[in-house]
């Protein structure tokens, strides 16, 4: 037990060495110290995800992977704040995760709803399915290529894609609002 005492309280000294060295501006010593501590960042990281059941938002390899770009030029106190802010970051990342896997969830729900109503009724909005290089009766193409395209934009430029987003529903119901018209007008 000693032993494993020992090597406890030295690599505990070691990552104290590093925080200090990159608390100092020191270049490499953070990725020395994510190399010291990627196990166990990983092992948290698997325990977090493993309370959000089945529908885990992100893969544990993932969200290591994004702690460590989240975490860039942070400094840390001590080993205790370091883990303390590495579980705090990583249950933003995964908030974050999960908001971003229900706004595509109902992104793909409403343009297929949306898809399906313009195929039939008619009252959803145009698109020349042919100009963008998609065959005019692939509706189901034409929603995983605007879910594609939006995704890809939320990825570049996230407030740009909700304001897509939220232009494209308010055209809709602004068109079909009253017999195919502009409402207000």
């Amino acid at each position: 037990m000693d032993a494993t005492r020992s090597a406890a309280e030295s690599r505990q000294r070691l990552v104290e060495q590093l925080l200090a060295r990159h608390a100092s501006g020191e270049g490499g010593a953070l990725e020395a110290l994510w190399r010291e501590i990627y196990g166990e960042v990983h092992r948290l990281a698997r325990t977090m995800l493993s309370r959000e059941g089945a529908r885990r938002p992100i893969d544990t390899t993932v969200l290591v992977h994004e702690l460590f770009l989240k975490m860039g030029g942070a400094t840390f106190e001590n080993r205790a704040h370091l883990f303390g802010s590495l579980a705090r970051m990583m249950g933003q990342i995964v908030i974050d995760a999960a908001r971003k896997a229900t706004r595509e969830r109902r992104a793909g729900e409403y343009f297929a709803d949306e898809a399906r109503a313009g195929a039939t009724d008619g009252r959803g909005l145009s698109l020349d399915t042919q100009a963008i290089g998609l065959p005019r009766d692939g509706t189901g193409e034409l929603s995983a290529s605007v879910i594609g395209v939006l995704g890809r934009l939320d990825r570049l430029a996230p407030r740009a894609a909700a304001v897509a987003a939220f232009a494209r529903a308010w055209m809709h119901r602004e068109l079909s609002g009253m017999d195919g018209g502009p409402r207000g007008a």
